[in-house]
């Protein structure tokens, strides 16, 4: 019998509604159990709204079970209606929906947003698709949806969405809102060869394509190469193979662990002069700006950043294979922060860049390459090409 407990509930389903009552709990349906009615409840759920939350905890829990594929559509973020096989399943109360092993197909473009209730917040929705090449359509609201395995196509819709293609060969697009859309499930696993479409966004920071592509030992990563400013082309070899992503419409980019190259010297610059605007985060890489105003962000590590033409803002946390390289004449604005570890900057223009070290001391001295800027505690900046720096 159901409690105020995590409960687990499997059926028979009838006419007769089942109360999940409180708790977080898990709800199994497929088209073998039968048509039935199923209230998760709405006290002690313990929600956890953060996509970023390992298990994405708390909520009741509707799990589609079988292989021929289901069809949900969502009236609400938290209810609607599971057909499959000639039987139907109406459920109200479900903060967090798992697909089947099969072709699914869900749909909540028209639902409207459940109201919040004993410390869960108004929510959208959370979709876990697992296995089957799925069809998914989020909601107007800040979604977060797993396409699993298999090929899937999914729609955002509008809102701040988070999206995971996780594997397959997926197609998605983010719709309006600032999007935060994954590539890859970290560690060894192969990503899938997958086409993304950040979408319009009205306001704010705008869409972030997220490459999540690191090689079991810390040092593989990807290669990005930028076409205009916000689309490109990312390659991975995780999981032992070749995988391909072609992006478009992403005003930001992030790679994670591993010894990423980000190149945007090829990028068509429009005459706003907008550049690229990406951050490697962690690892050794390479950064090359576009001719453009650009944003770069090493972050921690050993990089090599590029700004190239324009007036860029380069964190560091021509030409990445040449130490020569000269500088471009105009302002760039160096960013740096304590942590961020041995770097090197090549194209800096004494008297006309800006560098910016929090205001802390370092000692100068010269080598063979350049200017090296020793602040200690293993944090260095080596101008390369710089014997005259003040």
């Amino acid at each position: 019998m159901p409690s105020n407990k995590n409960d687990v509930i499997r059926g028979p389903y009838s006419s007769k509604p089942i109360y999940a009552l409180g708790g977080d709990d898990k709800i199994y349906w497929g088209p073998a159990s039968g048509s039935g009615i199923v209230y998760g409840g709405d006290t002690g759920e313990h929600y956890d709204p953060d996509p970023y939350h390992n298990g994405n905890p708390g909520g009741d829990r509707l799990y589609l079970t079988g292989k021929q594929g289901i069809t949900v559509r969502f009236i609400t973020t938290e209810s609607g209606v599971a057909t499959g096989g000639g039987e139907s399943l109406k459920f109200f109360g479900i903060e967090r929906l798992h697909g089947s092993a099969g072709n699914d197909i869900i749909n909540a473009a028209r639902a409207t947003l459940a109201p919040a209730h004993d410390g869960t917040p108004q929510h959208g929705l959370s979709i876990y698709a697992g296995a089957g090449n799925d069809r998914i359509t989020g909601t107007a609201f800040a979604d977060v949806l797993d396409g699993g395995s298999g090929n899937d196509t999914i729609f955002g819709g509008a809102g701040d969405d988070f999206i995971q293609s996780s594997t397959g060969d997926d197609l998605i697009y983010g719709g309006a809102g600032n999007d935060n859309i994954r590539w890859g499930l970290g560690d060894n696993v192969a990503p899938g060869n997958d086409t993304i479409y950040g979408g319009n966004t009205q306001e704010g920071i705008g869409d972030l394509i997220n490459i999540w592509v690191v090689n079991g030992d810390q040092r593989t990563g990807a290669h990005v190469r930028f076409t205009t400013a916000e689309d490109g082309v990312a390659t991975s070899t995780m999981g032992g193979r070749t995988n391909t992503l072609h992006f478009y419409d992403f005003e930001n980019g992030w790679t994670h662990r591993g010894n990423d190259t980000i190149d945007a010297s090829g990028a068509k610059i429009g005459a706003n002069m907008h550049g690229v605007n990406f951050s490697a985060r962690w690892g050794d890489d390479i950064l090359i700006g576009s001719r453009g105003n650009d944003t770069l962000q090493g972050g921690e590590g050993r990089d090599t950043i590029t700004g190239g033409k324009g007036n860029d803002l380069i964190s560091a946390n021509g030409e990445a294979y040449n130490w020569r390289a000269p500088g471009d004449g105009v302002a760039d604005t160096l960013i740096f922060h304590r942590g961020d570890g041995a770097d090197t900057v090549l194209g800096f223009d004494v008297g006309i860049d800006i560098l910016q070290v929090d205001g802390r001391s370092y000692s100068v001295s010269q080598t063979a390459r350049g200017t090296l800027l020793d602040f200690g505690h293993g944090d260095s900046i080596l101008l390369s090409n710089i014997f005259d720096f003040t």
